[in-house]
């Protein structure tokens, strides 16, 4: 009895140690119209794939993970717009870029540790320039 009580516990605490050490991840899916523009500018921290695709607009999926956080957490971070893709065109160049991602975010005095990556789908015949710090960009 007591030797099947102690295997039990040692399982409760293995099932609920392995939650926490979760990373929790969602993809953010959002289409642009970039009818007008030559070029697609990405200001995205974090690494890109981008394909080619045969549709007038371009799509990005971006997909965040946070580590060692809730499925709560990540939705009110979505909610709050922190993972909020913005696109704008000028001069013949469609930027798109993810203001919120340049606020520092602080859980319980410390940095949320959040990965994020792209996957950006263009038409064939637009160019694509990568303006990131820690961009890692595969064509």
């Amino acid at each position: 009895m007591k030797r099947s009580r102690t295997l039990l516990v040692c399982l409760v605490l293995l099932a609920t140690a392995g939650l926490f050490a979760q990373t929790i991840e969602k993809t953010f899916v959002r289409s642009f119209n970039i009818a007008g523009a030559q070029d697609i500018k990405l200001q995205l921290e974090g690494a890109v794939d981008v394909q080619t695709w045969d549709q007038p607009s371009a799509r990005v999926q971006m997909t965040v993970g946070l580590d060692n956080n809730s499925e709560s957490m990540l939705r009110s971070l979505a909610q709050a717009g922190r993972y909020n893709l913005r696109g704008q065109l000028a001069e013949g160049t469609y930027t798109i870029s993810v203001p919120g991602l340049g606020r520092e975010v602080l859980v319980n005095g410390q940095s949320l540790n959040e990965t994020v990556s792209y996957v950006v789908f263009v038409p064939e015949p637009v160019r694509v320039i990568i303006d990131g710090t820690t961009s890692a960009a595969n064509f």
